[in-house]
């Protein structure tokens, strides 16, 4: 741990004595009698300090400070009065640290935490100190306010007047040191540990109430003796009250002696010690007197309730919530035809429910439609979804009032839910009832409560598609009105068009994303959107450049940055694990067409039906929660681009980055190595892979480092058979580079990779090049010998069988004829006897009697080959080697002057190439001699038609 210098934190030391002002003194007091009788009950002696170092300090076995706040509004991270607290209890933090004593602290207040503030509540619950991800979070934010809030400090004793030089000096030394010592991240994590946090969720009045009833409560403890507990209750706030008035810090201090030696007075020695200026200065006779007045003004408002219920109701075009209107309707751009179908729907079914993934647009669609519709409707409701159905309507006190009924608090939220919509069906025709509903799947029993209100027409705007409310898929805006947004919130230099359908169709033309970036542009000094689009792509939003405040409507004027944003509204941390760790891995596949059949194989065709039950009931959860949806029938699924990247983002700050989806990937590598003989059959899931080595960038590798590598090599071996690819050595030989380092240089799949980058150079110009490699791989496999796995030996045999066919290319007849005898002995070693390389032997003993000219022989040999790919499983032929069988027939036929068979065997060559649907360099070369032989018997019909198939592959 760094070393402490406690002169070094002298400057940041505040005055946190206070004087009682408000109800917060109040509070306090309370608080502390709370404990003080407590104690004295359980008969725990540990004396209490008032106003010392923070609100109270009590001494016991641990050293416990506590703070005690009283406010009206709800608290983050980011308050004032948070972050002073936490400074605070740092600076009295290393003050007994440095003494070897770990004090603990306590935040008390009143109120709740801010309904956005994650944090902040997973530290209430110590769930922090379970996450990684989550605890470097916390450790930042607090190193981040301590240096906030010490800089305040140092700033406002700087710009005193007149201050010296040296003194100048000695404070921003003392500042340079306290920095350093927020370096230790063991301090700080210890530190933050330290802290417990309380939050009342309660209006001052309701904390100070709930407060007085525990103490009463207490006070009737057979401890007291039966003393008057309201003589008692004012005396000890008196004696608590002189306490903390003392000059000295040490006697600011109230022990179980002192309590004792109170309650040996007589009732009239008790009486004189009641401080009745303080008592009537906060008001005790005066809440007395208060809760005499609640409970008759409880009684009227039931009689006024029932009172109320007896007359009509009259309400007309009233709005019953607040409604959020448009200021000016003629900036809500696009969707003018679709208000009216909505209006249609609604007019003919009473219903609709307005669905597609978030920021698309849906609850500005609806303002949009109510503000050219109001007058077709009477009265109107608009209520947010927070947390349930049930909150939004009981908690909305503007709609309670204008009903004008009365809530029994003592019956449970649904009673009371249910009351209002009995009274709602007592209003007048052609109501309107607004849902924006801003998380997952709401209770269907419930809306199905409101969907049966008959005067009421219903629009529910929500993620998800509810297929019984009449769903309507809002459509994303078209070019020109996405155009038209961005340029409503932008005025700089002209962007052409090329960029903005590149980035429009990037974020999926998300509405919300447009306005974020074209703000985050307008308030910079130099972005451009080719540099933010770069930055979606590349997935590097949180740059520092990026970090340009801006401020959206909705958010009430309050100042966002674009990723921040973007990971809360895309957050999926409500998720249920199975869920989540399902989204995750679907988050790195494309973001659409992603085939749910697929997705199954993936983990094995021999588990296909165990997995698909459990896929399903993924898929669906997630589609009713508006996280993916259904595309071509629901045999395929889409995820919006946008919400995958914020996924994405939040899995790379997690200890060991997309560990969850190591399976996954395994498995996929295992389907694309099933492509092995037959590449047609893995082909389907190529843009799985390319999209997952795409997405997990190198930096965020490290936990699935492994698999990665083999899906990789998978990916750039079969992807060979499909595309023609100019750097398909360079990714070979980045890949090996990157596999010698995790892996070592001896690992059995760099053989693999060593075979696989020596097929992808030109015999003609890189044949020494290729023999290299294919040593460097037959080396590994003879180093490994004895502990291959499947697939290994196969792969050997091979490797072998290529260096063979590069050695024949080159005339080096000897050290053909060597590697084949190392197939030979491998196979009688291993009694390895049914693969189709089986066929490539035969095709290296026919060059080897065709460099002697015997051509029948040659001939003969290849045929053999054919018979003996006949003769093996179908699951094991491998028609790619089948089709070159042929090839070699052709040539064969040619040699021997013999035309007609040669284009026979070339033309069966080819047909079995399109069947395998291959569209590589080595199909263009099999047309090429295909056409060539077209052309020496003058059959120029047929040279057009497969010039015309050569032009179709991109060369």
């Amino acid at each position: 741990m760094i070393e402490i210098d406690l002169n070094s934190i002298k400057i940041f030391k505040r005055n946190t004595e206070a004087i009682f002002t408000n109800r917060g003194f109040y509070y306090q007091y309370l608080s502390i009698l709370r404990n003080w009788v407590t104690n004295f009950i359980n008969n725990i002696d540990n004396p209490i300090y008032t106003e010392v170092e923070n609100d109270i300090k009590e001494v016991g076995k641990k050293y416990v400070f506590t703070q005690l706040k009283c406010y009206s509004s709800d608290f983050s991270l980011n308050s004032k009065e948070i972050k002073s607290s936490i400074f605070d209890f740092f600076i009295t933090y290393l003050k007994y640290r440095q003494d070897n004593v770990y004090p603990v602290f306590s935040f008390i207040t009143n109120t709740s935490i801010k309904k956005n503030e994650k944090l902040l509540g997973k530290w209430l619950n110590r769930d922090v100190f379970d996450n990684y991800k989550d605890l470097e979070l916390l450790k930042k934010k607090n190193v981040d306010i301590l240096k906030s809030e010490s800089n305040k400090i140092r700033q406002s004793k700087l710009n005193r007047q007149n201050l010296a030089a040296y003194r100048k000096q000695e404070i921003n030394n003392s500042y340079k040191s306290f920095c350093s010592i927020l370096l230790d991240e063991l301090l700080i994590e210890d530190f933050c540990r330290s802290i417990r946090w309380e939050f009342g969720e309660l209006t001052t009045e309701e904390a100070i109430d709930k407060l007085k009833l525990e103490i009463f409560t207490l006070l009737k403890d057979k401890s007291f003796k039966g003393r008057s507990a309201e003589i008692i209750f004012r005396v000890l706030l008196s004696e608590i009250n002189r306490c903390s008035q003392e000059t000295e810090k040490s006697k600011r201090c109230i022990t179980n002696s002192d309590l004792r030696k109170l309650l040996e007075l007589t009732d009239v020695d008790i009486q004189n010690r009641i401080d009745s200026k303080f008592i009537n200065l906060i008001g005790v006779e005066i809440e007395e007197l208060k809760d005499r007045i609640k409970n008759i003004e409880t009684i009227q408002e039931k009689q006024t309730s029932e009172i109320k219920k007896l007359k009509p109701r009259h309400l007309v075009e009233t709005d019953l919530t607040l409604i959020p209107y448009i200021n000016n309707v003629d900036d809500i751009i696009g969707w003018n035809n679709e208000i009216e179908e909505v209006f249609n729907i609604l007019n003919q079914k009473n219903i609709v429910s307005i669905h597609n993934f978030g920021g698309i647009g849906k609850t500005t669609f609806v303002k949009k439609l109510l503000s050219n519709h109001r007058h077709n409707f009477n009265n109107v409701i608009w209520l947010t979804i927070e947390k349930s159905l049930h909150s939004a309507f009981v908690l909305n006190d503007l709609l309670i009032s204008n009903l004008h009924i009365y809530l029994d608090k003592e019956h449970t939220i649904e009673q009371q839910f249910d009351l209002i919509l009995n009274e709602l069906e007592k209003y007048g025709d052609n109501n309107l009832i607004v849902l924006d509903i801003q998380k997952g799947a709401e209770n269907i029993e419930d809306l199905n409560k409101i969907s049966s209100l008959r005067n009421w027409k219903k629009i529910i705007i929500a993620r998800n598609r509810f297929k019984s409310y009449n769903p309507f898929l809002l459509p994303h805006l078209g070019y020109e009105e996405a155009k038209a947004l961005f340029l409503l919130h932008y005025s700089q230099e002209s962007i052409d068009d090329n960029t903005y359908k590149e980035f429009f169709e990037y974020i999926d033309y998300n509405n919300l994303i447009i306005e974020l970036v074209a703000k985050t542009i307008e308030n910079s000094f130099d972005l451009t959107l080719e540099f933010v689009l770069d930055s979606l792509k590349k997935q590097n939003l949180n740059n520092q450049s990026l970090k340009i405040d801006i401020e959206l409507s909705e958010e009430e004027n309050k100042s966002i940055q674009i990723f921040d944003f973007i990971l809360q509204k895309f957050s999926i941390e409500e998720l249920e694990s199975n869920e989540k760790y399902f989204l995750e891995y679907l988050c790195l596949l494309p973001s659409s067409s992603i085939i749910i059949e697929d997705l199954i194989l993936i983990c094995g065709e021999k588990f296909y039906d165990g997995n698909k039950t459990h896929f399903i009931n993924w898929i669906n959860s997630l589609e009713k929660k508006g996280l993916v949806q259904f595309e071509n029938g629901k045999k395929s699924i889409r995820i919006h681009k946008i919400l995958q990247d914020s996924v994405l983002y939040s899995a790379r700050e997690e200890k060991n980055p997309f560990i969850l989806s190591f399976q996954y990937i395994a498995w996929l590598s295992g389907r694309l190595s099933d492509g092995y003989n037959n590449p047609r059959k893995s082909f389907r899931f190529l843009k799985y892979a390319e999209s997952i080595l795409n997405a997990i960038k190198e930096e965020y590798r490290h936990s699935v480092y492994q698999p990665l590598l083999m899906l990789e090599n998978e990916y750039l071996y079969l992807s060979a058979f499909f595309f023609i690819r100019g750097n398909n050595v360079e990714l070979w030989k980045d890949l090996i580079k990157r596999s010698e380092s995790y892996l070592g240089k001896e690992d059995v799949p760099l053989a693999a990779m060593y075979n696989n980058l020596a097929l992808s150079l030109k015999p003609e110009k890189a044949i020494d090049e290729i023999i290299v490699y294919l040593n460097k791989a037959v080396k590994i496999y003879f180093k490994n010998a004895g502990s291959y796995k499947d697939g290994d030996l196969l792969m050997f045999i091979t490797t072998l069988n290529n260096l063979a066919q590069a050695y024949l290319v080159k005339s080096d007849v000897d050290s053909a004829i060597k590697c084949f005898n190392k197939v030979s002995a491998l196979r009688k070693k291993y009694y390895f006897y049914n693969d189709a390389q089986i066929g490539v032997g035969y095709t290296i003993l026919s060059e080897l009697y065709r460099t002697s000219k015997n051509f029948d022989k040659s001939e003969a040999l290849i045929k053999e080959a054919i018979r003996y790919h006949n003769l093996i499983p179908i699951g094991r032929r491998n028609d790619f080697l089948l089709s070159s069988y042929y090839n070699k027939l052709s040539e064969y036929s040619l040699l021997k002057n013999n035309l007609g068979d040669a284009i026979i065997h070339q033309q069966k060559c080819v047909e079995i190439l399109e069947t395998q649907e291959i569209r590589n360099n080595h199909i263009v070369a099999m047309y090429q001699f295909l056409i060539d032989l077209y052309k020496v018997s003058n059959d120029y019909e047929s040279v057009k038609k497969y010039k015309d198939k050569q032009n179709s592959i991109d060369c």
